[in-house]
């Protein structure tokens, strides 16, 4: 359950322009993302981002001190937050799990803190907004969200995804599985088209980690994906890694894993100019879960 890449890599390279760019070149910017995503011995170059990015955290937090009541403040602070928890440190956990189990736990504890502040940013945010909107949320009330909300409620359900992968499952966290779903259900209802299928791609994902019981939760998340493939044109390389990694794996169906991830490989990041350097980066995931697959097929 991950947030999109293409959110999370157009909302990086704006941290590092911030911070980095007036020392360092913008291609070198681009090669230290692409270096993030690519496997371990490549992972040198996140440091640098893991470095630059936590910069703005505090003249964020200042703000936000300053400014209580500006809800733009508190979206800022926590996209920035979500963006580096996901982007750098899960991803880097993510690849250490089987060669440094101690170092991705850190990285992983290190990404919960930023998720739950994230969350409860996000929560201040809204509230602010929307009277007692915790408490709504949770007792799944109507809200009469308008377009321009939808980004708060995508990062919010973002945070509360992120609690629980960080978490590895902490029922504190899983909880919040419902209330996910409730904020990008909400935000579908607004405009189920936003950003070229990124709320369908959510869904998928919260779909295929449903953990209700639901015994239509995977053809539903089937369902997401189709649509999710329709409204990205086919060009979104990260939904073909995730039904991969959620679908095709929990069924061992190798066949389907390795069409799905070459499917992934094989776009042409020239068609979308918006997906491009996303999509670079679910072509590097797919081709790390490639050379993987012996590990993660049994038969």
């Amino acid at each position: 359950m991950s947030m999109s890449c293409a959110h999370l890599f157009k909302y990086m390279i704006n941290l590092l322009k911030k911070f980095l760019v007036r020392k360092t070149p913008l291609f070198l910017i681009f090669i230290i993302l692409n270096g993030c995503a690519v496997n371990n011995k490549m992972m040198l170059g996140s440091e640098v981002a893991e470095i630059a990015l936590p910069l703005s955290f505090e003249s964020q937090k200042r703000k936000i001190q300053k400014n209580p009541n500006n809800q733009l403040f508190y979206l800022n602070a926590s996209k920035s937050r979500i963006t580096y928890a996901y982007g750098i440190l899960m991803e880097k956990g993510d690849r250490l799990m089987y060669s440094d189990y101690y170092r991705s736990r850190d990285y992983y504890a290190k990404s919960l803190d930023l998720f739950v502040i994230s969350r409860n940013y996000l929560f201040n945010a809204l509230e602010i907004k929307y009277e007692n909107f915790v408490q709504k949320m949770r007792n799944k009330e109507e809200i009469a969200f308008e377009k321009e909300d939808i980004d708060y409620l995508y990062w919010l359900s973002g945070s509360l995804a992120g609690s629980i992968q960080a978490s590895q499952g902490d029922p504190q966290y899983l909880i919040d599985l419902p209330n996910i779903k409730w904020l990008l259900e909400s935000a579908i209802t607004v405009d189920p088209n936003w950003e070229n299928g990124t709320l369908s791609a959510a869904m998928m994902s919260v779909y295929l980690n449903d953990l209700s019981g639901d015994k239509n939760a995977q053809k539903t998340a089937l369902s997401y994906f189709d649509l999710a493939e329709k409204q990205s044109n086919g060009l979104n390389a990260s939904i073909y890694v995730t039904l991969a990694e959620n679908y095709a794996v929990s069924k061992q169906d190798k066949k389907l894993f390795i069409e799905l991830l070459d499917k992934a490989i094989n776009i042409d990041v020239n068609k979308d100019k918006s997906l491009k350097q996303s999509n670079k980066l679910s072509q590097s995931r797919a081709k790390w879960l490639k050379s993987r697959v012996d590990d993660l097929f049994y038969m």
